[in-house]
């Protein structure tokens, strides 16, 4: 059997804040939504936006090493609209040993943590 039509599920305090937050930033609409569940649609995954409520237990709640990572052509310019929202960028790593595309680490506007990558500049591109 194949497993199929991956969802990512990304834990907020705030539905609403979130919502706005991720639907702003990356230009998605929410395929389904309720007030402790979000989905938004990004073709090829479903990220999922799930309330997380005072006093959750380790059985609901993200997991260690876990978390949304997206693809973007120019960084810098997400971080723009990220900033503008209440995001902040917390490091930016450029290709190295190990890791060939650029990273750069997110707090949301909750604090919430994300990722961007970004394929390196070519000389020509640059």
């Amino acid at each position: 059997m194949k497993a199929r039509n991956p969802i990512v599920i990304h834990y907020v305090h705030d539905m609403e804040r979130a919502k706005l937050f991720y639907t702003a930033v990356f230009g998605v609409s929410p395929a389904f939504e309720s007030p402790d569940w979000t989905t938004l649609d990004f073709d090829a995954v479903q990220v999922a936006l799930h309330m997380l409520y005072p006093g959750h237990t380790e059985a609901e709640g993200p997991l260690p090493h876990a978390g949304l990572n997206f693809e973007v052509d120019d960084i810098e310019a997400m971080q723009v609209d990220i900033e503008r929202l209440g995001g902040q960028m917390i490091e930016l790593r450029e290709p190295g040993t190990g890791v060939p595309v650029r990273v750069a680490t997110f707090r949301d506007s909750e604090g919430n943590g994300f990722e961007l990558r970004q394929q390196p500049r070519t000389a020509a591109g640059a």
